[in-house]
């Protein structure tokens, strides 16, 4: 069946996030002194993929939603097909790392450098659970994995509020913002949520059709100009920066219309975003082992996507394939389900 023509859209905005963190990553590496703040743009790709990742839940959930005016989210079945899609080329390549850790080479993002057995096994038992801060050792990228993870967990919830009470869905986004931006115990979860969060609402303009959306293009022109020029005069990368998740969820909506539209349908970019996991999961290690041997920025990074996309042929298809999805769901499921039989479910007032 094919698939929706606004999700089509969506594989070619997966390709623009990758490509860009790809880009950052292997720039970065491409100058020996200080790196100018300006390619701290390309890590705003981790951004759009937040954006995204809500859209893509959320979609399929509103409409049927607006459909039949009732929501109905098996926390267990949800759970269960988040893990079994997210975590068998994770752990593929958690493996593949640390496998390589163990030889002469070291850690694939530090080449040389050798964790004790005891630190690596504590790393590997803690990443392979997803229990990541901001720079693991195996794969520096993996903590955006850990904090998706931690969304899945409350995603049924946010979509249940979001069709009972859009006051209280965006106070708890602005909640997010404040408990990150005005204590002492910000973390990365509150300060992306709202990101994620913001995915949620363009799948529901998306499916409410709402005129709102033609003014998309230019307020994601407008956005994107105003967070490149705010992130020239700063030397850091802040994944909780509202300006960037304004201008992600500005490209999400914009992405259903017009030449961005036609552009993202692109067959080889789309094809790069169906590939977009896997390109993530390998890219850094290999730009960081192809910097330290004294690889040209442009060859690590053709090398990179070369083997991200070579991952997703050996592993990520493999891991869809029904044959191997179905029994592991059907295993998960025996775990799982159980311990959340209870539905989260809202009926539309009035239905």
């Amino acid at each position: 069946m094919r698939r929706a023509s606004h999700l089509e859209t969506i594989d070619g905005l997966r390709a623009l996030a990758v490509l860009a963190v790809l880009g950052y990553h292997a720039l970065v590496h491409a100058w020996t002194g200080t790196a100018p703040a300006w390619i701290a743009c390309g890590a705003r790709g981790v951004d759009l993929f937040f954006a995204i990742s809500g859209f893509c839940l959320a979609f399929p959930y509103l409409r049927a939603y607006r459909s039949a005016g009732v929501l109905e989210i098996g926390y267990g079945r949800f759970m269960v097909r988040r893990i079994a899609r997210i975590v068998p080329p994770y752990l593929a390549a958690l493996a593949l790392f640390a496998l390589l850790s163990l030889t002469s080479f070291g850690l694939p993002t530090a080449p040389g450098v050798h964790l004790t057995p005891a630190a690596a096994l504590r790393e590997l038992g803690l990443e392979s659970v997803f229990l990541t801060d901001m720079s693991p050792a195996y794969d520096a990228s993996f903590w955006t994995l850990g904090v998706e993870m931690r969304w899945y967990l409350l995603f049924p919830l946010l979509l249940e509020l979001y069709v009972r009470s859009r006051m209280g869905f965006y106070l708890v986004g602005g909640l997010c913002y404040a408990l990150y931006f005005l204590t002492p115990w910000s973390v990365a979860d509150e300060g992306t949520l709202p990101c994620f969060m913001l995915g949620i609402v363009a799948a529901d303009l998306h499916l409410a059709k709402s005129p709102l959306r033609r003014f998309a293009p230019v307020v994601a022109v407008v956005t994107l100009a105003a967070a490149a020029l705010w992130q020239s005069r700063v030397d850091w990368v802040d994944h909780g920066n509202p300006l960037w998740h304004a201008a992600a969820f500005s490209l999400v909506v914009a992405s259903g219309s017009g030449l961005f539209a036609r552009a993202l349908r692109w067959k080889a970019l789309a094809f790069t975003g169906v590939a977009s996991y896997s390109i993530y999961l390998i890219h850094q290690p290999v730009l960081d082992a192809l910097a330290a041997a004294g690889a040209p920025a442009p060859v690590a990074a053709a090398a990179a996507l070369a083997c991200g996309f070579a991952f997703y042929f050996a592993v990520e298809r493999r891991a869809l394939d029904p044959r191997f999805r179905k029994p592991a769901e059907a295993l998960l499921s025996k775990v799982l389900t159980p311990l959340l039989k209870r539905p989260i479910r809202a009926v539309r007032s009035g239905s």
